[in-house]
């Protein structure tokens, strides 16, 4: 069964309780989510939807948006990981419930956040929505963070030994989380910072980190009960 993340704070048009139409819609598509590889599935997502209804609390901003926002931001990751931030904001956009739901600016506004979210965007997020999930998105243990680049270098690098696979996810993890490291929180964002400072003893100590990526490998094969090459076949 999908565990629903219970939100008190969406409210529905009228300002009264949360909307239990829109809960349960996104509890329905999320699902979907399983098509994507392992460092894209449901626990990311709930995850990134937790954290990004944790930042909104200090905004006065729609709620519902955000929840939506969040829910949406990697769902074209099945298609293609390299340009996911644009195919997902493509099928939002596309969604005949969030048509009817949301307003037209609200649409254009929610898919400019999903394409805005990704770590190595170039430019600042265009509306603080933008901000917040990219900033929600940001991984905050060393466990995510290796989870997700082992994955995604069994999904590009499948015919890598395993030294060439410790060396590409160190030099991943070091170019964007090191010292001078292109990902960033826009907002505020504590478990981050102190995210940065814990990634940076495994990044000052090789062994250590191939050690803790050898964790992951072998976490990431029983998981999903496949061999390595296999893991990230869609």
């Amino acid at each position: 069964m999908i565990r629903l993340i219970k939100i008190n704070i969406i409210t529905n048009k009228k300002g009264n309780k949360r909307n239990s139409e829109l809960v349960e819609y996104i509890g329905k598509c999320i699902v979907l989510y399983e098509r994507n590889g392992c460092s894209h599935q449901l626990w990311h997502i709930h995850n990134v939807t937790e954290r990004s209804l944790k930042f909104a609390k200090n905004y006065p901003m729609n709620k519902e948006m955000v929840y939506m926002i969040a829910s949406f931001h990697d769902f074209g990751c099945f298609v293609s990981r390299k340009n996911h931030e644009e195919i997902s904001a493509h099928l939002m956009e596309q969604d005949s419930f969030i048509q009817k739901y949301f307003k037209k600016n609200e649409i254009k506004v929610m898919a400019e956040a999903i394409i805005d979210h990704r770590g190595s965007l170039e430019y600042e997020p265009r509306s603080i929505y933008g901000r917040i999930i990219s900033s929600a998105d940001r991984l905050v243990t060393i466990e995510e963070i290796m989870r997700s680049t082992h994955s995604r270098n069994l999904e590009f690098f499948s015919g890598m030994n395993w030294d060439e696979m410790v060396r590409e996810s160190y030099q991943y993890i070091k170019k964007k989380y090191g010292k001078d490291g292109c990902a960033k929180s826009y907002i505020p964002n504590p478990d981050f910072e102190q995210f940065l400072k814990e990634v940076q003893v495994y990044l000052d100590d090789y062994e250590l980190f191939s050690k803790k990526l050898k964790e992951v490998d072998n976490f990431l094969r029983k998981k999903y009960h496949v061999d390595r090459k296999k893991l990230y076949k869609y």
